[in-house]
């Protein structure tokens, strides 16, 4: 049976073979000395094998031991590579799953992601980020996100992508507006409006989806603002600027001298989906997709 044998003795062996003298050996192991002597000796007689003869000045190889200690050499070497690996491992794995989102999508979507800040050790710690669709899709892509969690359409060879659920337009209109009294409106109604909505530069693919049928049913390109914020939209309309084309769910920020909406068009909405690198969709990240995709999927009718 193989004898036991300790790392530290195989050190000892390893950096005497290189200094070939136990006092430069024991200053390159912050060790005694004597502790060096003592472990290369217990590693000859626990062999068998002369590794060491003594010269003048110090320790030679024998031809046994540079045949084993080139070997040992290359053993310690891999427990070294095995060590390394497993602590960039235990590193990777206590690093947060970045989670981006935009302030867009469907309303039951937020604070389940909100809920896994907190949820424990079933995912490593989740960090949120808020940014424009487009940019969450730029940083997934270069790797500063792992996750994405924004509005359609997202194109791009290199995401994975599964659809959330969706969620309706309305309007948000001054208290006094001529319309106040109405149940619900049509986009056509409003084709004599300022309205504002979310700019062009945080998602072109929907805003010309949508602008597409509000220029359909009448109005007009000049007729149409940006607002950064569905909140900034809801202000100006407060203010009496205009009204604001927000998601259904906006009603719930109750602002004092506004009324919300719903409108009666069905072809325009606002579809929320998740999505990550396909290289990445494994592990962890694929763990935590689907299982936010189970549970979303299990509340479907407040889903749109």
């Amino acid at each position: 049976m193989f004898p036991h044998v300790s790392t530290e003795a195989l050190m000892c062996a390893l950096v005497l073979a290189e200094e070939g003298n136990l006092g430069r050996t024991a200053e390159r192991l912050h060790t005694s000395h004597s502790n060096v002597g003592r472990k290369v000796k217990t590693l000859q007689s626990s062999w068998g094998v002369e590794l060491f003869r003594r010269n003048l000045t110090g320790f030679d190889l024998t031809d046994e031991g540079r045949f084993a200690l080139r070997e040992i050499r290359k053993s310690m070497e891999h427990v070294q590579r095995g060590f390394d690996h497993a602590l960039y491992l235990s590193v990777r794995h206590r690093r947060p799953l970045m989670v981006g989102h935009s302030i867009y999508i469907q309303q039951k979507v937020l604070p389940w992601l909100e809920r896994q800040t907190v949820s424990g050790p079933e995912f490593s710690r989740i960090e949120l980020k808020a940014d424009t669709t487009v940019h969450l899709m730029r940083r997934v892509l270069r790797g500063q996100l792992h996750i994405g969690v924004g509005v359609m359409p997202i194109q791009d060879k290199d995401l994975w992508v599964e659809r959330l659920g969706y969620e309706y337009f309305g309007v948000c209109i001054p208290a006094d507006h001529p319309f106040k009294g109405k149940v619900r409106l049509s986009a056509r109604e409003l084709v004599n409006e300022t309205m504002h909505w979310m700019p062009r530069s945080a998602h072109p693919a929907l805003y010309r989806e949508v602008t597409q049928y509000l220029y359909g049913v009448g109005i007009r390109a000049h007729n149409l603002r940006e607002a950064w914020a569905v909140n900034q939209g809801i202000d100006l309309a407060a203010n009496k600027l205009g009204i604001a084309l927000v998601p259904q769910s906006a009603a719930r920020f109750q602002c004092p001298g506004v009324l919300f909406k719903p409108l009666t068009d069905k072809l325009i909405r606002i579809e929320t989906a998740v999505f990550a690198r396909k290289d990445q969709m494994h592990g962890e990240i694929s763990k935590f997709v689907h299982a936010g995709i189970a549970e979303l999927r299990s509340k479907k009718a407040e889903l749109h």
